[in-house]
């Protein structure tokens, strides 16, 4: 690589192992490769990858932009550590993620694609109840489970993502 790298997950996984040369990892990303391949991150704990956690405030920053976008409940805590940490070292955010291009994008941060096509243009987020088409703020906090986001306080029905045109 020629610039700092900070690897999403799927690029740890997908590329070759010699592609990895050089990237820069989280520690918590490791438990994410042990349960899709154990004997992968074995070979990502020996080859010599760069660990290092961001600081508060640049995580502080991402997740208010997360906030703002709307892309908060679709990223997780390691999402939001990968894109502080591209930005507190002003390195290139590897992923496919299209939450974390488009937090990261709005934040200045230059992203490339692991395998797919990155994100065309920046989207924001608003909550919208299905069934009485309320529109709610956006969530304001990284959910596990990323399409259960809640339900109307008025009808009862589910809520969903959409995008503010």
């Amino acid at each position: 690589m020629d610039r700092h790298a900070v690897l999403d997950t799927t690029a740890i996984i997908s590329w070759p192992i010699s592609a990895l040369s050089g990237g820069i990892i989280t520690s918590g990303q490791i438990s994410e490769v042990m349960r899709y391949s154990p004997e992968r991150a074995e070979i990502i704990k020996s080859i010599g990858l760069n660990f290092q956690e961001p600081n508060e405030e640049f995580i502080r920053q991402v997740t208010t932009m997360a906030r703002i976008t709307g892309d908060i409940s679709g990223l997780s805590k390691t999402d939001l550590s990968l894109i502080a940490l591209s930005k507190e070292l002003n390195a290139v955010l590897v992923t496919d993620d299209y939450r974390m291009q488009n937090v990261a994008k709005n934040l200045g941060i230059e992203c490339k694609p692991v395998i797919m096509e990155g994100i065309a243009e920046i989207w924001n987020w608003e909550l919208v109840c299905k069934g009485c088409s309320k529109v709610f703020p956006a969530p304001k906090n990284t959910s596990e489970k990323r399409n259960d986001l809640g339900e109307c306080y008025d009808c009862g029905s589910p809520l969903k993502l959409k995008r503010i045109m």
